[in-house]
């Protein structure tokens, strides 16, 4: 009887705050590997995770040829809800937040080399930053306004409508003298259309 042939394997991997390592799984599609180790990346906050991979091992190789290093992550505190589920990814140079009630992302703008675009799904809230510490500039003052609005940044956010999401949006904008949501967005559906 023929066994099947397997040529690679995918192994997810977190690192903590000490050194130690931890293996999510070994995988035969990086497709499912991946979404293990994002998956993985929604719970960051309940341990000391500081990093993670995703390496391509060939299967009856010997020595360091037999790795492929895919994607590096690194593990911060999100500028909008304070949790370490922040995960920027080093080699694309994307950042994404898997905290369930955030969602806040950055990453390069492809027209503009220059330009970070950064957002906030749960308000719909997009900006363009000249760099980095510009965008996380942006991220702590748009948490700032939105604490000042209506509180904390946390779970219950999940649980708004989008009508929540708009008042406390337009409540903001008359706060600084601005143009109503509406106005702003121009004709974007709604939710029922």
């Amino acid at each position: 009887m023929d066994e099947p042939v397997v040529g690679e394997v995918f192994v997810p991997t977190v690192e903590e705050e000490g050194g130690n390592i931890i293996g999510l799984g070994v995988f035969s599609s990086e497709k499912i590997a991946l979404n293990v180790l994002k998956d993985y990346f929604k719970h960051s906050w309940k341990g000391k995770i500081i990093s993670a991979n995703l390496a391509r091992w060939q299967v009856d190789l010997i020595g360091e040829d037999a790795l492929t290093l895919l994607a590096k992550w690194s593990c911060q505190v999100c500028p909008i809800c304070d949790r370490p589920t922040f995960w920027i990814d080093l080699d694309n140079f994307s950042a994404l937040c898997h905290g369930t009630a955030c969602g806040a992302w950055m990453e390069d703008n492809i027209y503009e080399t220059e330009v970070i675009d950064i957002g906030l799904p749960a308000i719909r809230w997009l900006h363009q930053a000249r760099s980095i510490k510009q965008a996380m500039t942006e991220f702590k003052k748009k948490a700032a306004e939105m604490r000042a609005a209506g509180g904390d940044v946390d779970d219950e956010m999940v649980d708004y409508t989008m009508e929540d999401a708009k008042t406390r949006m337009e409540r903001i904008l008359r706060k600084e003298g601005s143009i109503g949501l509406g106005t702003a967005l121009g004709d974007l559906p709604s939710e029922e259309e």
